[in-house]
């Protein structure tokens, strides 16, 4: 490795604000050829993510997973955000008020490459998710690349509710939604927020990893390779509710934290009055019904049979 100083071989990567696939090449070679990410590193990462935040698919890769690889490494047991680490996190991002692009899909490479987030996370990262949607200079708008991240950042393993969207993660949802109404939305944002919705109302729980005490105490964890979670959500979201039925009926292979699965997951195919009273409060709340709150109302036809009488009487003021 060169003894230049790191940053002075940085220096010329980026100067325009963009970083392109062949320059992402040269530091996976020479830069970072150790495969192991220092402080100094992650310094100089982030001073390179402050001045080019736009850049080719390999670079926002690469920030993410040579940043991600730092904190996760750095202490023990591996594969854990501690609370601390977490705080340091967060006030990197924001020290321009919000997180960019970059930092943002750092954060989800976290949540869904950590065993474990601290609790505060979800809700911080879907914060700066929304402010980076509402915030665009040319309006509000949900691209492709957008709801790539947030079906990413929903279903992150260290996340909020896991597998299962919570309802704080349905209301934010909603909130884009609202905001972005009636802007050029890509159609992948319709599919995603419907099916966002459908699962929150669907399923209430999701596999929890242990605690980091509890991984000390064991001093080894292994997570069951067996269970195919990126086939449970082609499942859940390419079928409308039949799907999501079915994919929640499927017996999870991590049998010594979910032993109760299947009755959980029978009881929670049956909207409850208190999700049912949510949606009815939320659902064209701002006076009328728009397009893809019409398109949940559509797919939540298929469950009228189950539904309480207060979002049968919201189907049927949309009819």
């Amino acid at each position: 490795m060169s003894d230049q100083p790191l940053a002075t071989r940085l220096a010329a990567i980026g100067a325009d604000g963009f970083v392109s696939a062949d320059e992402v090449l040269f530091m996976r070679r020479t830069v970072f050829a150790d495969g192991v990410v220092s402080h100094e590193e992650l310094d100089a990462l982030f001073d390179l993510g402050d001045r080019a935040q736009d850049g080719d698919a390999e670079w926002f890769q690469f920030f993410a997973e040579a940043a991600a690889d730092f904190y996760l490494r750095e202490e023990e047991p591996q594969g854990y955000l501690t609370p601390n680490e977490f705080q340091s996190l967060k006030a990197r991002v924001t020290r321009d008020a919000h997180a960019n692009p970059l930092e943002i899909a750092l954060m989800v490479k976290l949540m869904e490459t950590a065993e474990q987030t601290p609790p505060e996370m979800a809700d911080f990262v879907g914060e700066q998710i929304k402010a980076y949607i509402l915030g665009k200079e040319d309006g509000a708008v949900v691209s492709k690349q957008d709801a790539v991240l947030i079906r990413r950042y929903l279903f992150a393993s260290g996340g909020d509710g896991n597998v299962a969207v919570t309802r704080r993660e349905a209301e934010l949802l909603f909130d884009i939604n609202d905001a972005t109404e009636n802007a050029a939305n890509n159609p992948a944002w319709t599919e995603l927020f419907v099916q966002g919705v459908i699962n929150h109302l669907m399923a209430h729980l999701g596999y929890k990893a242990p605690s980091r005490e509890e991984a000390f105490r064991r001093n080894a964890w292994a997570k069951d390779h067996s269970v195919n979670v990126g086939g449970f959500f082609k499942r859940m979201v390419s079928g409308g509710i039949g799907a999501v039925k079915d994919a929640y009926s499927q017996k999870s292979a991590y049998a010594e934290h979910n032993e109760k699965r299947d009755s959980d997951a029978a009881m929670a195919a049956k909207v409850t009055e208190s999700e049912a009273d949510w949606l009815a409060a939320r659902i064209g709340r701002d006076g009328g019904f728009d397009l893809n709150e019409r398109r949940l109302i559509e797919r939540m036809r298929d469950l009228e049979k189950d539904l309480p009488e207060g979002l049968k009487a919201l189907l049927g003021r949309a009819a």
